[in-house]
């Protein structure tokens, strides 16, 4: 009961901070949203509300690597799909309030907030980077292409919830297929890793 109430809580709070940002959430209203005693938060959080929005900024994180991780096998398609279909998910559910708690950190006065947000950032990107090298892309070009892709989908929620549109996502995702695309062609793309130099043919002299 009690980690289902944690739980609760830190979900709860990932919601409240993507819609309004963390400065402007105070830990009472952090408890109403999760349905729990007000009185009860420092039980299961004994820092208060810089604890419980750290934990559900890592919470959020967690999750999004979770889908990368589940589509590594499937391929760059499947992961920009999975990151896709999250958000669309996220935005239709709250009517266009709820965006991104990590960014929403990101972006505020409190710098250890910002340095958990850019600790997840960088596991994005780090996750992200590893599947483009399993087929086919370079290390460096990865890295570059994982930092676009990070940025560019974390705008487009950001252009969604203010023209209350999901066009945003749609166009920016289906610009980052292309690009990917265009790197490592659409075999490799689509779960068929790139073949190795020793499983290449050499041409018949």
């Amino acid at each position: 009961m009690a980690s289902d109430t944690r739980t609760r809580m830190i979900r709860g709070a990932a919601r409240m901070v993507g819609t309004r940002g963390a400065a402007a959430t105070s830990l009472r209203e952090l408890a109403k949203e999760a349905g729990v005693p007000f009185g009860s938060t420092y039980h299961h959080f004994p820092g208060g509300k810089h604890e419980l929005i750290t934990e559900a900024v890592k919470a959020q994180g967690a999750h999004v690597d979770q889908l990368i991780e589940r589509a590594r096998v499937e391929g760059p398609d499947a992961a920009l799909a999975a990151l896709t279909d999250e958000w669309r998910k996220v935005l239709e559910r709250s009517d266009f309030r709820v965006g991104c708690a990590v960014f929403a950190v990101a972006t505020e006065d409190d710098s250890a907030l910002r340095a958990t947000a850019n600790e997840v950032f960088r596991s994005w990107r780090a996750r992200l980077a590893s599947v483009l090298t399993e087929h086919g892309v370079d290390e460096s070009q990865a890295a570059r292409l994982a930092w676009t892709i990070v940025a560019a989908i974390e705008g487009a929620v950001a252009l969604c919830r203010a023209e209350h549109s999901l066009a945003p996502l749609e166009e920016v995702a289906a610009q980052l297929s292309q690009l990917v695309h265009s790197i490592i062609g659409p075999d490799n793309a689509d779960g068929r890793p790139a073949p190795t130099p020793r499983s290449r043919r050499r041409p018949a002299r």
